[in-house]
């Protein structure tokens, strides 16, 4: 079945739809939801909070993901209603491209490809400083960095396989992980907290240094900004909407379920982390197993499995990020804003091989170039905007189509949207100055990019009041 033609932009040529199973439907209610918890738990805990903690919030981390999941749970709630009224690939592009027009849909899917290419480079940062942990080495920083290099090469290159190989089977791979990475954060929670110290509590919430954003409530809200790329998996439930058998369904029970698993999980862990050792010691890109190791030899037992299931936990992310990146490119080609090869899908797999590749081979020199801090600081405002873009995208159609169907509504209506744009609008602001700074050059780099090629290409593969609400029965 193919998608009704149409454009938003009036007297612009339009491609031949593509026909909406190119991408297989092959995913259900639970690989959606581990596509979503495999996203988010990962970098998202085992890397990024020590770092935050350490620098912003002390103890306090713990509100910052709070905050954090009030922001996504809206966001969340907007994102439903966007997927399930138009199950195709490229998430909160296509969303923002059908409600705005091209501009708009170019500047947030420029946006989302930052973010994942970002988030790909700190998961393979955090892999290769947990496997060095589990490896005889001699203690030099030109063999760490010799032997980081390697180790970020070679799980690039398994994971990119995995992608290629097709979401089903990469869906089980994840699925797997999922399982054994939940089961190592209950492992820390419930052994970790028979060592907590309270005194590492104290005080809970530092007192400002002084500085905006350096702890204290500042140091709260920037360090949420920071933690909220963890979320990011939000965002690939969706972007895989146009594989799921029943997605009206089931990519917003899958967006709500891992928001709500991830938090139920965060919190405690971040408390027995921040508890087991002074939070000004967590500055490293292994921060829990930093922090079990300072517990002395009670838990030194648990410092090796918490490793080797942090490692896991970063192929399984990694994994999820190159599909997400792939399906955001692959609709961006799709609909002539980038070179249609990168829209070219395998012929056995159907998976958006040459999009995969490329953004592997840019994610691994972003890898060794830039620190993990820094690219933390990039992915959550890239994050953070998309998720604003899709609040306004409820809006704006909620407006220009209030007949179109809606398999889910987001409930209270404009009162949640708006809720989603001024949390995560405060928490984007709350970013560094030099962050912003470096989201400029970005931009500007794709404002190139988008004159001297997108906007003379661009048609939209079809408006959102034409899209056909297709696979409302598993296939």
């Amino acid at each position: 079945m193919l998608l009704q033609q149409g454009n938003l932009d009036a007297g612009r040529p339009v491609k031949r739809i593509h026909a909406v199973n190119e991408l297989r439907p092959v995913l259900g209610p639970w690989a959606l939801l581990c596509l979503g918890v495999g996203a988010i738990i990962g970098a998202g805990i085992f890397i990024i909070p020590g770092p935050a903690a350490a620098q912003f919030a002390g103890p306090a981390i713990v509100f910052s993901f709070v905050i954090a999941a009030v922001g996504c749970g809206l966001s969340g709630l907007c994102y439903a209603e966007l997927a399930s009224m138009y199950p195709l690939a490229g998430s909160a592009y296509s969303y923002t491209s059908r409600a705005f027009g091209r501009l708009a849909g170019w500047v947030v899917g420029w946006l989302l490809i930052l973010e994942y290419l970002f988030a790909a480079a700190i998961v393979t940062q955090g892999f290769a400083s947990y496997a060095i942990g589990l490896l005889p080495i001699a203690n030099s920083e030109s063999h760490h960095v010799l032997i980081s290099m390697l180790l970020s090469l070679t799980v690039v290159l398994v994971v990119t396989y995995l992608a290629v190989r097709g979401v089903e089977f990469s869906a089980r791979v994840n699925s797997v992980i999922v399982v054994t990475k939940v089961t190592v954060i209950l492992a820390v929670i419930f052994f970790g907290i028979r060592y907590v110290n309270p005194q590492h509590w104290s005080p809970f919430l530092p007192p400002n240094s002084g500085r905006w954003g350096e702890y204290g409530w500042s140091g709260v809200v920037r360090a949420a900004g920071i933690v909220f790329y963890a979320y990011l998996g939000f965002d690939i439930v969706s972007v895989s909407a146009q594989e799921a058998r029943r997605p009206q369904r089931d990519v917003p029970l899958a967006l709500l379920g891992s928001l709500v698993v991830c938090t139920l999980l965060f919190v405690p862990m971040m408390l027995v982390v921040t508890g087991l050792v002074d939070y000004h010691r967590l500055n490293v890109a292994n921060p829990v197993a930093v922090a079990l190791e300072s517990a002395g030899g009670d838990l030194s037992w648990l410092v090796p499995v918490v490793r080797s299931g942090a490692m896991i936990s970063m192929v399984s992310v990694l994994l999820v990020i190159l599909m997400g990146q792939a399906r955001i490119v692959y609709a961006m080609a799709r609909d002539g804003l980038l070179p249609d090869a990168l829209a070219r899908l395998h012929t056995q797999w159907k998976t958006p091989a040459i999009a995969t590749f490329a953004g592997a081979s840019i994610a691994t020199g972003l890898t060794v170039t830039i620190p993990i801090s820094l690219l933390g600081q990039l992915v959550s405002v890239g994050v953070l905007s998309a998720f604003v873009a899709v609040a306004l995208g409820v809006l704006v159609l909620r407006r220009r189509l209030p007949s179109a169907p809606r398999p889910f509504r987001t409930p209270l209506v404009p009162w949640v949207p708006l809720g989603a744009i001024l949390v995560c609008g405060y928490m984007a602001i709350g970013l560094p100055a030099l962050t912003w700074l470096r989201l400029g050059i970005w931009l500007l780099l794709g404002a190139i990019i988008y004159i001297a090629y997108g906007r003379h290409h661009y048609s939209a593969q079809a408006p959102l009041d034409a899209v056909e609400h297709l696979r409302t029965d598993a296939r």
